[in-house]
């Protein structure tokens, strides 16, 4: 009886981790798309803070011009830059996971993992300088010469606490500042 009952289990087991696997793949059966769902398209916000990371952040990577990269991807070289933004005097939080899609497992050659203003760049080469207007688009935040979101007045970019321009690279160790107010 107890041989029966581990056979059984065993199979049950064997069913689970198939119909598990069967969920996890993009493939489509009997026309039903199994898998994640196509991601939404980019969209651009305006709106006051906060500003969560997209959800379908392999839309947003696409938008920035940057290549889809496997989540466990690192660069021979990977540093980080530290990005303070303030709107009307206030800090604004940097999400973490800008940049990431753990539902496909990609991930930008920028992109945050935690919430303080730590950003990563993991690039393929040492001449790739990804741009600080390329990151508010993987964010998903309204971002040119003017305006960050709807703050179009007074908008001041600063790295390691000298002007910039408003699209400047993202380099090794800097500390990058953003202010704009309404």
């Amino acid at each position: 009886m107890a041989t029966w009952l581990f056979m059984r289990a065993g199979r049950w087991r064997r069913a689970a981790v198939t119909a598990a696997a069967l969920l996890l793949t993009s493939t489509v059966v009997g026309g039903c798309q199994v898998g994640p769902a196509p991601p939404a398209a980019a969209e651009v916000r305006t709106g006051a803070p906060p500003w969560d990371a997209p959800r379908d952040a392999v839309s947003y990577i696409d938008k920035a011009g940057f290549e889809r990269l496997p989540l466990d991807f690192s660069g021979p070289s990977p540093y980080t830059v530290t990005l303070s933004v303030t709107i009307d005097g206030k800090p604004v939080q940097v999400p973490a996971g800008i940049g990431v899609d753990r539902l496909r497992a990609e991930q930008a050659v920028v992109h945050t993992h935690t919430t303080d203003g730590v950003v990563w760049v993991e690039a393929k080469t040492a001449s790739e300088h990804p741009t600080l207007a390329q990151f508010f688009t993987l964010w998903g935040v309204k971002y040119d010469a003017k305006c960050v979101a709807d703050a179009c007045a007074g908008l001041t970019v600063a790295v390691d606490g000298k002007p910039a321009a408003w699209d400047t690279p993202l380099i090794r160790n800097s500390h990058i500042t953003v202010s704009a107010r309404h």
